[in-house]
């Protein structure tokens, strides 16, 4: 199949036209005949589903989050948790890490996505690294002609109750030119490290807001403490007069379920 859309880029296409149509001994990353782009990880292919980061002010979408997707040559899926979970060494982990980072930015390009790219990170994995964050990634990144901004990399929950850490994983990947997202559990969370970082998004589940006044009271304290950063709230699974009153952005059901394929 060759790829003759003109927004991938020259350096993206050209690997995309070199990769194998099936499994290969030594190779991890391959097409199917759609022209999606799957990674083998012993005996698992891995594939990509973006949900939409929406615009609260206009509905529009800003934004998308990869996800993980794992099925083995039996069609038995199995959880990117406990696929991650079954990598005990370092080592695997932080492949297994960056394939999934590269299937996903391939499939992004196939696909066509302009917005910026939402890709986590395992929370095993900023202690793992213990040098450059981002370096090897960015190598892939310039490889396939991809400006790197484009491209925002997410922390879990857990890393924001280790600052120091994560002050640290942070620099490098804004210092290696990718833009970076934090996960908080509460805004008084937030407002204990804000001083020391500076991520360019700042995410929270809806459920930890709180509901109705209280809801809406912790957002408006949130979007005071957020520093220059975008607020994107989480989990939403129904409208919310209370949310879309606030200049954030919206990510979850209501806005869009994780689909293979977007326009």
């Amino acid at each position: 199949m060759s790829l003759v859309t003109p927004t991938i880029p020259p350096l993206a296409r050209a690997f995309l036209e070199r990769l194998p149509s099936g499994p290969l001994p030594g190779k991890q990353l391959r097409r199917t005949d759609s022209g999606s782009v799957l990674g083998d990880w012993f005996g698992f292919a891995l594939s990509s589903a973006f949900q939409p980061i929406v615009d609260s002010a206009n509905g529009q979408i800003v934004g998308r989050e990869a996800f993980l997707r794992s099925v083995n040559s039996a069609d038995e899926g199995l959880s990117p948790w406990t696929l991650f979970s079954a990598a005990a060494e370092d080592a695997r982990l932080i492949a297994l890490d960056r394939l999934a980072r590269t299937v996903h930015l391939l499939n992004s390009i196939v696909v066509g996505n302009a917005v910026p790219l939402f890709l986590n990170v395992h929370g095993r994995l900023l202690a793992a690294v213990g040098d450059d964050h981002g370096r090897a990634f960015r190598r892939v990144v310039d490889a396939l002609g991809v400006q790197p901004d484009r491209i925002v990399i997410e922390t879990p929950p857990e890393a924001s109750a280790q600052p120091e850490l994560l002050t640290f994983v942070l620099r490098n990947y804004r210092a290696n030119g990718f833009r970076v997202a934090v996960n908080v559990e509460s805004p008084a969370q937030w407002q204990t490290i804000a001083g020391r970082l500076s991520p360019h998004f700042v995410k929270i589940r809806v459920d930890r807001l709180g509901r109705d006044e209280e809801g809406e009271a912790r957002l408006k304290w949130l979007s005071a403490l957020r520093q220059d950063a975008t607020i994107i709230v989480t989990h939403v699974e129904q409208a919310s007069p209370a949310i879309a009153g606030e200049q954030v952005w919206l990510q979850g059901y209501a806005c869009g379920y994780p689909a293979a394929g977007i326009a």
